[in-house]
């Protein structure tokens, strides 16, 4: 059985690089993008780094400092980044096979190459594919190659924070001392996996580095904190117990929130809040193929000390499995009514639909309304040829775009790029 070989790529400080490729003047400046409603920093070139601004720091604690530092701001546009993330896992498609990608977020991507060993060499492979993502999308990468998922990560840590390497760490062709000089320089924290609330109780067993958690006793850990620690363990020593996940299972569940840009009182603003939702779930439900047995709505009140939130909830069986938006929004509308009280500040609002099951393997019983069921299954596949065409807004369920109050904060969000034909980059 051949040696199994990992790789990580991922995109370098990636909001604020897809901000770079369609303004240029933002090169070689501190550059940062913020979270939902403008709150914390999520994205920070490397000059922002240098100028000491944390990530997830609140914005409004650090506005005044940065801005006279002449940091520049932006407002996390998820329409751009999300259609930059989906190129960037097409010229992955175009260099591995999907078996062998596991999507781990927006910007990174495990790859299995045990497969590809041999054939030709790794690292002259891995970076050409580096090259063809920077010319194609102008998108800098690091990549990390290991025996294991956990090395991999970690050699992209070692990528991204030794200029030596030039974007690429291959800890499989390293020698033992090398790689041993890089984990005992390293702290445990940068582990996969471990963090800073695990790596403050390691501290107490004198386990400070990645080298020192390497060579710990794992049964003895294990025992003092969950059998997940000794897997990472020999998961650092090169042995492999992760596999990739299989990118088609799908979801158990599925969520859509977001904080509101400010407290709202009004129950009907509230209601089109959750229509928005319903339509983003409904939209990955309808990817998947699969139908929705149960949902589960919850309105998060505002209080004065921390969290700053409570949420208040309710669950509810639907009569039979349906990916029918319009079923699914009467229902979620209908939990707002029972949910919903006056002169109640209201921050934030969830939808979850969950009890899935796969569509082509679901079977109806002879009490429900199969002649509805297949009218509405006529309606979805309508539907859903014209968002397709069109658009994923050219028709939306129950709301008025002119009363968008509830939508998050925005203040410095970038144009659309990429998505929206108003918005596309002018050249001269």
């Amino acid at each position: 059985m051949p040696e199994e070989i990992f790789a990580l790529i991922d995109i370098n400080n990636c909001y604020v690089s897809c901000e770079r490729v369609f303004n240029p003047s933002l090169n070689g400046k501190p550059v940062v993008v913020l979270s939902n409603n403008d709150g914390c920093v999520v994205s920070r070139s490397n000059e922002a780094k240098a100028l000491k601004i944390g990530m997830a720091v609140p914005w409004h604690e650090v506005k005044k400092e940065a801005l006279r530092a002449g940091v520049q701001v932006f407002s996390s546009n998820y329409a751009l980044y999300a259609d930059m993330s989906r190129r960037f896992f097409m010229i992955l498609e175009q260099h591995f096979n999907p078996d062998d990608l596991e999507p781990y977020s927006i910007d990174e991507c495990f790859i299995r190459l045990s497969s590809y060993n041999g054939l030709f060499n790794l690292e002259d492979y891995c970076r050409d594919l580096i090259k063809t993502i920077q010319q194609g999308l102008g998108l800098p990468c690091c990549l990390g190659i290991g025996h294991s998922k956990t090395q991999a990560k970690l050699a992209n840590h070692f990528a991204k924070s030794h200029h030596g390497f030039k974007g690429l760490c291959n800890l499989t062709a390293m020698d033992f001392c090398s790689i041993e000089s890089l984990m005992m320089e390293t702290p445990v924290s940068e582990v996969w996996g471990i963090g800073r609330k695990i790596s403050k109780k390691l501290d107490s067993y004198n386990i400070r580095s990645s080298y020192d958690l390497t060579f710990a006793n794992e049964h003895h850990l294990a025992k003092q904190f969950s059998v997940l620690i000794a897997r990472t363990i020999r998961e650092l020593k090169g042995q492999s117990c992760i596999a990739l996940d299989d990118p088609d299972i799908p979801s158990k569940q599925i969520l859509s929130s977001r904080s509101f840009a400010q407290p709202l009182t009004d129950k009907e603003i509230i209601k089109q809040a959750v229509i928005f939702h319903v339509n983003r779930a409904h939209g990955r439900l309808s990817k998947q193929q699969q139908l929705c047995a149960a949902l589960h709505v919850s309105l998060y009140e505002k209080i004065p000390y921390p969290p700053y939130k409570k949420s208040i909830s309710h669950a509810v069986g639907l009569e039979y499995a349906t990916d029918d938006l319009l079923s699914l929004n009467h229902a979620c509308l209908h939990q707002i009514d029972v949910l919903f009280k006056e002169n109640i500040q209201y921050v934030k609002v969830s939808v979850m639909f969950s009890a899935l099951h796969e569509k082509k393997t679901h079977t109806y019983d002879l009490w429900q309304p199969l002649a509805k069921i297949q009218q509405r299954d006529q309606l979805m596949h309508t539907l859903s040829k014209m968002k397709i065409r069109y658009g994923a807004d050219c028709i939306q369920t129950g709301y008025s775009s002119a009363e968008q109050t509830w939508k998050m904060k925005q203040e410095h969000r970038s144009p659309r790029y990429t998505t929206c034909w108003k918005e596309l980059l002018s050249v001269g």
